[in-house]
């Protein structure tokens, strides 16, 4: 396994983000890029240097010189010792990884295509997969894939042949079953979700091989460390000189076995290993008997989604039982406080699934989506607006962005919407009522309120065309609220500064407070184009011609959109 799948993965503004991954020191882009060229002038003829320089590229956010360097690799035959690991599969993921950063989701998954057909289930480029249709909202066709990768990684044999120079890993099991399980539960499929938990939870409670055999067949503590030496050293053939003190200084490179094969506790296992030393093939076979593998705060996310999964399918005793597991071995897990907070939500403890909600937590550490934030923030708009805290559900509400294709956001969505239908009723009926009376200045603020909790975009468009009808019938053009102003002065200020996503933040509220007053659509238009978010910026800026058709900068709003439309096809490049 190379450090390109551990680092990062591409999920930016529900589609993605580049993460980094794992506890590697980083050095700044330009260094990394530098160091890796470097690597692929020394070795030209190395197909792992050229996939790190595809790794160090995107790291510095140059996906076409990305790009390059793993079409080289791919290109090249395989130049690493025979009989061991393929580094070339990675080359596939940094491909997805660049075309993502060109925003560019379907050609990402070509790539995993493409490498699915030349490394049939390779469990990297399956889980990859999976995560590129998760990050496109495809939950359904994420778990299609991952379904049968997950039962590959987690069948296990008394036997395996592991080569000199080959890493063994089999974390896979513990990725896929953890993606599988998000993208089931995001598809609504809570049943096959809380199968596939109880599935994950239960490879913890298997006895695992972890040892080197060259050093103590039976070494306890090799349990809890993995020998990881630098790429470098592995690629190059300098020797790892320790482990846990241990001179090893002598043995070949590339024989530490981590967690291989899973089994119950007490069982044996049998290993056997070769290597070519000065001319001759060296071969070994060793039994390891099994050994328990204490809990850490890694298994917290397991326990969390199993807690998830239960409360999904109603068991909500065994659900909280679960949650508080995994809080107890990892008090800042995201999904063990959000568990834990749906649970005590379902059992009307409003009060203290708060609490559990609003609970900082620290990013995952294998997949961080814009879905989850989302997720939180509909189900404290929910807990608020049962508290009566309309003002403060309101707000929550208009954050959270919700997929409409994730079937757990949705429904909550649809509570929420319940609850607050009165509220929407009543400043509707308000709104009519003014405007029938000819005070269409007081109607604008309803419509504005009754705007906020749209349910549909279509609902939303038609809000509009009321509210700017309403508009049309005074004599002069609405003024705009001293709320609204504060907020355009603030974010004006911030625009100057170059503080652009606190700039988006506040005329995005004025935008809330007075949707009647089309300049703010083309303010918020422009900075989210000042921001690369394209798609936002296009949907402002045609909304800002749907309601003022007739303003004198109509055609200079429309060229912007043709110019943003054009940024979009060159991949946000400018």
């Amino acid at each position: 396994m190379t450090k390109s799948y551990i680092r990062s993965l591409v999920l930016l503004a529900g589609l993605a983000l580049i993460l980094s991954q794992g506890g590697f020191a980083q050095a700044s882009p330009s260094a990394a890029v530098s160091a890796a060229r470097a690597d692929v002038a020394q070795h030209p003829n190395s197909t792992a240097a050229y996939i790190n320089l595809a790794t160090a590229e995107n790291d510095a956010s140059h996906p076409d010189e990305a790009i390059a360097a793993a079409s080289h690799a791919l290109a090249m035959p395989s130049t690493e010792t025979p009989g061991t690991e393929d580094f070339r599969p990675f080359a596939y993921y940094d491909l997805a990884i660049a075309y993502l950063q060109k925003g560019d989701i379907a050609s990402a998954v070509s790539q995993m295509d493409t490498g699915l057909s030349r490394y049939p289930g390779s469990p990297s480029l399956s889980d990859t997969k999976g995560r590129l249709l998760m990050a496109d909202g495809q939950f359904s066709r994420a778990s299609e894939v991952l379904v049968p990768a997950f039962v590959s990684a987690t069948h296990t044999s008394d036997k395996v042949t592991v080569a000199a120079w080959g890493m063994v890993w089999d974390d896979y099991d513990l990725i896929l079953g953890y993606d599988l399980i998000l993208s089931q539960y995001y598809a609504g499929q809570y049943p096959q979700a809380l199968e596939s938990a109880r599935k994950l939870v239960a490879l913890r409670e298997l006895g695992s091989v972890c040892a080197n055999p060259d050093l103590d067949p039976k070494t306890k503590d090799m349990c809890t460390y993995m020998a990881r030496p630098e790429e470098g050293n592995i690629r190059h053939g300098h020797s790892l000189s320790s482990i846990d003190g241990r001179d090893v200084s002598g043995l070949p490179e590339g024989i530490y076995v981590k967690h291989l094969l899973k089994g119950p506790v007490g069982s044996v296992a049998e290993i056997s290993y070769s290597w070519v030393w000065k001319g001759k093939t060296i071969t070994k076979n060793v039994q390891i008997v099994r050994q328990a593998v204490p809990l850490t705060k890694d298994a917290a996310d397991d326990f969390a989604l199993l807690a998830l999964t239960l409360n999904a399918n109603g068991d909500r005793e065994h659900a909280l039982t679960m949650a508080q597991k995994a809080i107890s071995l990892d008090p800042g897990n995201f999904w063990a406080e959000l568990s834990c907070g749906l649970v005590l939500e379902d059992s009307n403890r409003p009060d203290e699934a708060l609490k559990a909600l609003e609970t900082p937590t620290t990013p995952s550490s294998i997949l961080r989506m814009a879905l989850r934030q989302s997720l939180r923030q509909i189900h404290l708009a929910v807990l608020y607006a049962r508290k009566g805290d309309m003002a403060k559900a309101q707000e929550i509400y208009l954050a959270s962005q919700i997929d409409p294709r994730c079937v757990p956001a949705v429904k909550e969505k649809n509570v929420f919407l319940a609850l607050v239908q009165p509220i929407i009723n009543t400043h509707l009926a308000t709104a009519k009522q003014l405007e029938a009376q000819g005070k269409y200045a007081e109607s604008l603020p309803e419509y504005a309120q009754v705007l906020g909790f749209a349910a549909s975009e279509q609902e939303a468009s038609t809000l509009r065309a009321a509210m700017f009808a309403a508009s049309s019938n005074m004599p002069t053009p609405p003024e705009m609220p001293n709320d609204a102003h504060r907020h355009v002065v603030r974010g004006e200020l911030l625009l100057k500064q170059g503080m652009l996503d606190r700039a988006s933040a506040e005329f995005n509220e004025a935008l809330r407070i007075a949707p009647y007053m089309p300049k703010l659509y083309q303010n918020t238009a422009v900075i989210y184009g000042e921001l690369k978010q394209y798609d936002r910026a296009i949907r402002q800026m045609n909304l800002y011609l749907k309601v003022a058709p007739e303003a004198p900068d109509a055609r200079t709003a429309q060229d912007q959109i043709t110019k943003w439309e054009l940024l979009q096809e060159m991949g946000g490049k400018q």
